[in-house]
Formats: C-alpha cells, structure tokens, sequence
C-alpha cells in the first residue's frame, strides 16, 4: 500500500529552464542574508535554480511540483527512467512530469484525490515534512517516533499539525531539519524558496544518515551507584521571607490505591520507585533531580489508564487521548511522556532499563527543559501500564494554575 502523503514544507515557484547561477551574481541574496548560506548551497548542488540570471526570488513560494524536483534533484534520480505518468493533472512534457513518477513509484508522495496531483499549488510546511519523511523511509532511514520528542511540543501551536503529518513534523522538527518562526511551526502555511533551502541544507546530513555523534555517552543505570537520597525526605524550600514549596515528595501516596470499576489500581510504590530510580540515572549524569509534584501525578495517573485502551485494546497511539487528542492535552505544561507495558509484579529497575534502552526515552528522561515530573503505574490483571509524565512548569507555577 502507498503511503499517505500530500507533499512537503515550503514554497517557492520557480522558472526551472534557467540554468544555475553563481550565487554571487544574485542581487536578492546578499551575505548577511540568513539564507545566504543555504542558498549557496541549493545552486552549488544544483537543487534548484535563480528564477533569472540575476534573481534567486527567496521570498517567493514553492510549488508541490518544484518541491518533488528539488527532493528528485537531491535523490539524483535518472528521468529517463520514469515515464509513467499516472496524474491526470501533470503533463508528460512538464519539468516535473519525471520526479513525480518517481516519487510516485518510490511510495513518497500520493495524488490529491480524483487521479490528480495538483503540482502548481503551493506545497505547506507539513506537507513538506511528510515528503522528507516518507522519502527517508524509502531510504531505510529510522524514522522512529516511539517516543515523544520534547522539541515538537515546544511549539504552541503543535496541536494545529494534521494528523496524517504530525509523525513526519515530530521527526523533522526532533531532527533538526524544520524550525518554527517565534515559537511556532504554522504547519498549514507555505513556505518561501529560501526556507526551502535551509530545511534541505538542515536535511542533507540526516538523509545520508551523517548525523554527528552524541557529544558525551550517558552514564548507563548500572554503571554507578545510585547516590543516597535526602536522608529526612523532606521538600526543599525557597529561601527568603515567603518561602514555598519547590518539591511535594514527601507528600506523594503510598501502597496501593483502591481497586476501580474496571478492576484495576494504581501502584504508588512501584511509581514511586521508578521516578526515585530517574532521578538517580540524571544525578550520575549531571542533571538535576526532577521535583516531585502532585498534580503532574494527577495528570500521570489519567494517562497510566488510558493506555489500556492503546496498549490493550488498540483503539488510539500510546500517546494519544481517546477523544483523539495528543496527551499533552492532559495537564497544562506538560511537554513529554514515555509510555510501557509491562507485566506483575514489576520492578522499577526493569523499567528505567528498558527506557534507557530506547534513545529517545532516554532523552526525554535526561531532557533538561522539563521540571516537574511524576510516574504512574496502574495495574490491570496481570499487566502494569507505566507513564512517566514531564512537566516544564515548577511545583510553584502548578499550584498557582
């Protein structure tokens, strides 16, 4: 089955019988220009061209059809070699008319319904995503998004990314390939010729899966002792006359709770255990330890139920809601989650180790924009649904709410 996609990111029109120019002939593109040097790098890797001998038009928008070139370009795709034409809607003498048979064929891009393309409308920013992800599977390149990147939902207006785009957006936004503008990504708006070139100068590296290395290795759960928790367990306290609580463990609930409706309950030792254990891994590596806060438990415990319907009865994402929402939606602030399924009696050693396991647990567990955190593990028959819930707000600013 071909994958969904409708096309990718930017947009920019472009006369694409001009042949390349040197970059220093443009008179729109100038060196302090901050597209000057993705420009530079979209005419040298002849990607696309200026829209004359003199103009690059980085303001202008991109089309579906030149964006489908420009990834073909990049691909260094043989035209020669698609001639099936299947969109009523592209002309075989068209420029565009052999990237789109590619694409077609490779499974990157599908029609806009009715045998159609429509290559001269502008291509969105998601659509663009969608393009660059799809084609990186063609790749064979992980696109993974088990977990929940904590940059994607940095952006206020996540929530407004199609559905059929919000993977695709997540990896290239956790990737570093698309950046929003003033805190946010405006999924649904085009985008210019210049942006185009930057999200493919941003992507060159990851689609040749030449990503750098990880600065530093993280300290792994075994390799050093855990440090001694506070000895008295109490909260710690804002100096100064009007002292509040910056840290509610003292206060987190024990045992178990009852047994619901469902027949089901909330294991508070083994949550808290867990979340001690998380705490443990970020000192070794440096980090603070995460406060405590009972209302980012609140928030957790709604989300440990509601993986039964995702784990157990496959009606939505690990990390959706049921009402269709993303789990953020849960509780203000909260920015990132891991989910697990595991099996009674359950350990809070096995379930830091199989986070730590997967990267990009690990990150969201060692992400240091979040301050607030709490783990919840409700237990159903003989299956443990475990949350660990991030929050970017402090104990403080969550009692104020």
């Amino acid at each position: 089955m071909k994958k969904q996609l409708i096309s990718v990111f930017c947009a920019a029109t472009m006369a694409c019988s001009i042949h390349a120019t040197a970059l220093t002939s443009f008179t729109d593109v100038h060196p302090e220009d901050w597209y000057y040097d993705a420009v530079n790098h979209a005419i040298s890797n002849n990607l696309f061209n200026g829209t004359s001998a003199t103009t690059f038009s980085p303001s202008q928008p991109m089309t579906r059809g030149m964006f489908v070139t420009v990834l073909g370009r990049m691909a260094k795709v043989d035209t020669e070699n698609y001639t099936n034409i299947t969109f009523s809607d592209v002309p075989v003498t068209a420029y565009f008319a052999p990237y789109i048979a590619w694409a077609n064929d490779e499974e990157i891009v599908s029609g806009t319904g009715n045998g159609q393309f429509s290559p001269d409308a502008p291509v969105t920013r998601e659509q663009i995503a969608k393009m660059l992800f799809t084609y990186a599977q063609s790749l064979q390149i992980n696109t993974s998004t088990d977990f929940i990147p904590d940059k994607y939902y940095g952006y206020t207006d996540y929530l407004t990314v199609s559905r059929y785009a919000s993977q695709a957006v997540s990896w290239c936004v956790n990737k570093g390939i698309v950046s929003g503008s003033d805190g946010k990504l405006n999924p649904q708006g085009t985008a210019t010729r210049a942006e185009v070139a930057t999200i493919l100068m941003n992507a060159e590296g990851i689609l040749n899966e030449n990503e750098p290395a990880e600065p530093e290795t993280p300290v792994s759960p075994d390799e050093q002792p855990a440090p001694q928790p506070n000895p008295d367990n109490t909260d710690n306290e804002t100096t100064g006359d009007n002292q509040t609580v910056t840290d509610e463990i003292s206060q987190r609930p024990t045992g178990r709770s009852v047994v619901d409706e469902y027949g089901g309950y909330w294991d508070y030792d083994l949550s808290n255990a867990t979340f001690d254990a998380i705490n443990d891994l970020r000192e070794r590596n440096g980090l603070d330890r995460f406060a405590y806060s009972l209302q980012v438990q609140e928030w957790a415990d709604i989300r440990s139920k509601e993986l039964v319907g995702a784990y157990n009865d496959k009606l939505y994402d690990a990390h959706m809601r049921p009402d269709g929402s993303v789990f953020a939606t849960v509780g203000k602030g909260c920015n990132t989650e891991n989910a697990l399924l595991t099996i009674l009696p359950g350990y809070a050693q096995e379930n830091l180790n199989m986070w730590y396991a997967s990267t990009g647990h690990r990150e969201n567990m060692l992400n240091t924009r979040s301050k607030t955190a709490a783990v919840s593990a409700y237990v159903r028959g003989q299956k443990i649904y475990v949350i660990q819930l991030f929050n970017i707000l402090t104990v403080e600013e969550l009692n104020n709410l």
